[in-house]
């Protein structure tokens, strides 16, 4: 028997007893019920994907019978999902958030936003990865990463002002101190997808699903588009997670400006910005449910959470998307995502706030 072919003798093992386990859990009460996952990003993206596929294993963890049903609710890079959760949703248990716990749009108190981290709970939570591409035609042109470097003024495509994916776009750009145009406003990656290959916009970034649904095979292997640099998780070590998902020659940004700057890392208040969002914003795969559900509903979403985490199918199906194991913290261990954002810099601040300033009408960028 081949090593392969025991890999999957032993998942199938695997997942014959964890099923069966399964069966023999006593009513709960989750049991029959429906409930409702918004999704606070758009119908086609990345996070609306792994959304989906992770709620259909977590359901039959949750409860005999159990239904998760996704709400899309789009907008304000996140925060009108998370108003809905702490407006609209009962804690009863029944609605939850999958995506973004909008870290950033609390501590700058950005307009719109109504909710209080404070008063939500990780249910889990795990990591991912993003990549800045650009159009290879842009003028001068660019054919390699360190092309972009000569580009005069660039122009970026994304959500909005705060939105995550828009951000990880223009704050190296900043960082590098080049010139650039934002234009926001395209809802979703299929929209920013439609908008490089029209060359509307020479730039944008995707999520490791967005990259490899949308580009990893279209316009990157055509070259009719560049990998500039991914960019990943901050560890409390002070290294950035590898994905493993990329090309061996696309670095992390670090790397990037670290190789096109004569060996010097990167200094100042927008890059202790970058370290900020890579350590709070490169974990959107989190569900989040109000803080005053009953404690033993919040015990019971985490239990099926964390049993999802080592179903053998789930596992699989996962890996088979997103091209990498799963990689998620539950309950408590993540907790600090709600908490310990607010601790932040002073210069860190300041480059969230130029980041997120609303030009007035007529201003134009140097």
């Amino acid at each position: 028997m081949t090593l392969y072919k025991y890999f999957l003798f032993a998942i199938g093992i695997m997942s014959t007893l964890f099923l069966l386990g399964a069966g023999q859990s006593k009513a709960g009460y989750y049991d029959g019920k429906d409930v409702t996952v918004i999704i606070n990003a758009g119908a086609g993206g990345g996070l609306t994907r792994t959304g989906r596929l992770f709620t259909t294993h977590m359901k039959k963890h949750l409860g005999k019978g159990t239904n998760m049903v996704i709400k899309n609710i789009a907008g304000a890079g996140g925060v009108k999902g998370l108003n809905y959760l702490a407006e609209k949703a009962k804690s009863n248990g029944l609605t939850v958030l999958y995506g973004t716990a909008g870290q950033m749009a609390q501590l700058l108190k950005l307009p719109g936003v109504r909710f209080d981290l404070s008063k939500i709970a990780v249910i889990g939570a795990g990591g991912s990865s993003y990549l800045s591409i650009a159009r290879s035609d842009f003028k001068p042109g660019i054919k390699k990463a360190s092309d972009l470097l000569k580009v005069k003024r660039m122009i970026v495509g994304g959500r909005g002002a705060t939105d995550g994916l828009g951000i990880f776009a223009r704050l190296p750009l900043d960082v590098l101190g080049l010139n650039y145009r934002y234009v926001p406003g395209y809802r979703g990656q299929p929209k920013l997808n439609a908008a490089i290959r029209a060359k509307e916009i020479g730039l944008l970034t995707t999520g490791g699903i967005g990259y490899i649904v949308f580009y990893k095979n279209t316009i990157l292997k055509s070259g009719e588009a560049t990998a500039l640099y991914y960019h990943s998780a901050l560890g409390s070590d002070g290294k950035f997670a590898d994905p493993g998902i990329y090309p061996k020659n696309v670095k992390h940004f670090s790397k990037y400006y670290k190789d096109t700057h004569g060996g010097k890392m990167p200094t100042g208040p927008l890059w202790e910005t970058y370290k900020w969002f890579s350590k709070f914003n490169s974990r959107p795969f989190g569900i989040y449910a109000r803080k005053d559900n009953a404690p033993e509903h919040i015990a019971e979403l985490r239990a099926a959470f964390k049993k999802t985490l080592s179903d053998p199918i789930f596992i699989a199906a996962w890996t088979k998307m997103v091209r990498s194991a799963p990689d998620f913290g539950v309950g408590e261990d993540v907790s600090w995502l709600l908490t310990d954002f607010s601790k932040v810099s002073p210069g860190a601040l300041a480059g969230m706030k130029k980041l997120t300033a609303r030009k007035k009408k007529g201003a134009k960028k140097k």
